[in-house]
């Protein structure tokens, strides 16, 4: 058989997915010619990456969508010519795969008596498409559908492609192109079929993409991670029934989506008693810590942990009077061996904490990587959270040092304060202005803060980062010389929002996040998701685990259920 495949590529950030170059070494054999068309730019880099996996490339404007892309790669190759094929195989990237062998697929639907087909179909509705005024009908989805040779030659199939107009609303496209391209070869005499066959009122690859991996289909809808009530579940039995690497489903979701929705994808806890050091040859990093303090004596607790530290670092200490800064030095004198005392530096007092980090920042920015620290009057409230985020130090460097993707990271927040959050009343004017601050930060990711459900963002104003992850928000800081612009950065409601900004800034970076869960009580969600995921209904899981501690924070009964679930599917296997 001679096949050719019209592949096309669409990233909003102009980037190339590594799921991407996955599926076409995989899938590559089957094909006499590759054409690659991408809707978005590429660089040398990204072409690089391509290298033999197509015959011939087109980058164009993401005119028309992938509809008008394959009708601008069709016309180029021209009819005559593909009438010279016995397949038109038409795919883009809304896809993971494959998860099984596409050749011996190809091989079953060739011999059956039909001329196209798919993966998968979108059941036909009782709903009138407001474009065309028809119901939606029956119809195999574009994200995978072949062709074969009679209908090619067919004038009704080059009109079709002839005649389509490069729509600018993607809504458009599908109600006039997609769902009708089915119908119109079906009333012209020609049959089709499917790998993976819909129930009645479900679209099987929307509605339920884990019966696709059970029965064995060769793709699977992107779209479906973001909605589907247990995500990590399809994961899970792609990692069980295939030999799919889940790694780059979980990368595809933390580049392109928040990191709110990245985290019902992935994982991105971590717990320092459960982290095991990976051995490694990576140099190791410069470390460098900033800690500030307006009451000398808390520092001390700080003091006896920094003392066990096996590793090298620089400690900036920051506090906002010279008679402490005294104190300070004296206190150090006798406890401290000052081995790797870098400065101690007099800032004004702010309103927010995050204003000195801004301040400091500057000095933190050569080193590989950075922690920042508050040793305030509260200190009381959140001490165990510190020393849990301070005292494992060999675990959280190496995570950070080992793992590229990780700019950042993060104490829990306890479930008091989500509480609050949630019922504070100025919440819905801080989202909106973060979406502000976002757009005057002109920053390389697009995000609506008024979506999200729960914000991740650090408590205390302490974190572990790459001074990379977050040099936008620095080098904005720092260029802000204009006394307007420094009036900007000393309103508390500004800071505030900033505070809540630096795990998605980080993202807009290309940086991923994790949260540091160590010492977390047994009824907390997080604990109550693992379980419920690994060893429940698949369909109980809860999405969010923020929001689900919240939940079970105000249901009374939770701790009963938790125990009662721990009991009869952990305390026995």
């Amino acid at each position: 058989m001679k096949r050719i495949l019209f592949f096309v590529h669409y990233n909003k950030y102009n980037d190339l997915e590594d799921y991407v170059i996955y599926l076409l070494v995989n899938i590559k054999q089957i094909y006499n010619r590759i054409v690659f068309i991408s809707n978005s730019k590429l660089n040398d880099q990204h072409k690089i990456k391509l290298t033999g996996l197509y015959d011939s490339l087109i980058i164009r404007e993401n005119k028309g969508f992938d509809f008008g892309a394959w009708k601008d790669a069709l016309l180029q190759e021209g009819w005559e010519k593909l009438s010279s094929y016995d397949n038109i195989t038409l795919m883009n990237d809304s896809c993971f795969g494959p998860f099984y062998d596409m050749a011996k697929i190809y091989n079953r639907m060739e011999q059956m008596n039909i001329d196209f087909w798919g993966v998968s179909k979108h059941t036909a509705m009782n709903y009138r498409l407001p474009v065309t005024d028809d119901e939606i009908p029956e119809h195999i989805q574009s994200y995978f559908i072949c062709f074969k040779k009679k209908i090619i030659s067919d004038k009704v199939f080059q009109d079709f492609w002839e005649g389509l107009n490069y729509e600018t609303n993607i809504q458009i496209v599908i109600q006039k192109y997609e769902s009708q391209l089915t119908s119109i070869l079906k009333k012209n005499g020609y049959n089709y079929a499917v790998l993976i066959e819909s129930g009645d009122e479900i679209s099987i690859s929307f509605d339920r993409p884990d019966l696709c991996i059970i029965n064995e289909a060769p793709l699977i809808k992107i779209k479906p991670f973001s909605f589907f009530l247990n995500p990590l579940y399809i994961k899970k039995l792609i990692k069980n029934k295939t030999s799919y690497p889940v790694s780059l489903i979980e990368n595809y979701f933390s580049n392109l989506y928040d990191p709110t929705s990245s985290f019902k994808i992935e994982n991105k806890t971590f717990n320092p008693e459960l982290y095991s050091i990976s051995n490694t040859d990576t140099p190791l990093p410069k470390i460098a810590i900033h800690i500030n303090t307006e009451n000398p004596v808390l520092l001390q607790k700080y003091i006896s942990i920094l003392d066990k530290w096996e590793i090298e670092y620089h400690l900036f200490i920051t506090t906002d009077t010279n008679e402490k800064k005294k104190k300070i030095t004296d206190f150090l004198k006798n406890h401290f061996s000052n081995k790797y005392l870098k400065e101690i530096i007099v800032l004004k007092r702010y309103n927010q904490d995050i204003l000195l980090w801004l301040n400091m920042a500057e000095k933190l920015k050569n080193y590989d990587i950075a922690g920042n620290f508050f040793a305030n009057n509260n200190m009381n409230e959140i001490q165990n959270y510190f020393e849990l985020f301070l005292t494992p130090i060999n675990k959280i460097v190496n995570m950070i040092n080992t793992n590229k993707k990780i700019g950042i990271i993060i104490p829990d927040i306890p479930d008091f304060l989500m509480l609050q959050l949630l019922m504070d009343p100025k919440e819905k004017k801080i989202r909106n202005e973060m979406d502000k601050l976002w757009k005057k930060l002109d920053l390389k990711k697009e995000i609506k803060f008024q979506d999200i459900s729960m914000l991740i963002f650090p408590y205390g104003n302490m974190f572990w980062y790459k001074p990379s992850a977050l040099s936008s928000l620095v080098e904005f800081y720092l260029k802000s010389t204009d006394i307007t612009e420094k009036h900007f950065f000393k309103n508390k409601f500004v800071l505030e929002c900033l505070n809540r900004m630096l795990v998605y800034i980080a993202w807009s970076e290309g940086y991923d996040f994790r949260i540091n869960t160590a010492g977390m009580p047994e009824e907390s969600v997080f604990y109550c998701n693992q379980i419920i995921n690994n060893y429940v209904n698949k369909y109980l899981t809860l999405n969010d685990y923020r929001i689900g501690r919240l939940l079970l924070f105000l249901n009374r009964f939770a701790k009963n259920i938790i125990r009662k679930f721990k009991k009869l599917y952990v305390t026995d296997k």
